[in-house]
């Protein structure tokens, strides 16, 4: 069981890297493109950090990240809070439930989540506001971005898991 110091340190650290995730992906130039294909570092952050974590928990993290996004979007203000706080509750909850919290299952949930956040942000957002090209749009831009997201949560998992375990001072998760 951790203390209140130990739970502010670990709570103030992972709002610290979710900030330096969301400059990273929000700020132009401070990340690579690879053709139009842009990482959404704020998904497997949040997610990686989410896991382990009790649901509540897991769902404050959510909507922190959530917020951070939706403080730089021109449009759909709440749409990310809202659903990064539902994905990382519901990945939480499949961690504390069904699975263990080990490498690659963290690597299929912040691959998972990113999918499914594309998927819904392409509906919601870009399907219905339709137009030519929203069905190519999803080829084109949303499905390398999951890809790109992806092969990124890959190697946030292998940053972030041993951060995790220093801060949790070892508890096994």
């Amino acid at each position: 069981m951790l203390s209140k110091k130990d739970l502010t340190i670990k709570y103030t650290f992972y709002a610290v890297i979710i900030a330096v995730a969301a400059l990273l992906q929000n700020v132009g130039g401070l990340w690579f493109e690879i053709g139009s294909a842009r990482c959404f570092f704020i998904i497997p952050v949040a997610v990686l950090l989410s896991l382990g974590e009790d649901e509540r928990n897991a769902a404050l993290i959510g909507l922190f990240a959530g917020f951070l996004w939706d403080c730089v979007s021109v449009s759909h203000m709440g749409f990310n809070c809202i659903v990064l706080s539902l994905l990382c509750y519901v990945a939480a909850m499949f961690v504390n439930f069904v699975f263990r919290s080990t490498f690659w299952v963290n690597v299929i949930s912040a691959a998972t989540v990113t999918f499914i956040y594309c998927i819904t942000y392409w509906i919601f957002i870009v399907l219905v506001r339709g137009g030519d090209g929203a069905a190519l749009s999803f080829l084109n831009f949303y499905l390398p971005c999951f890809l790109y997201t992806s092969f990124a949560g890959l190697i946030l998992t292998a940053l972030l898991s041993p951060v995790k375990l220093k801060l949790n001072k070892g508890i096994i998760e």
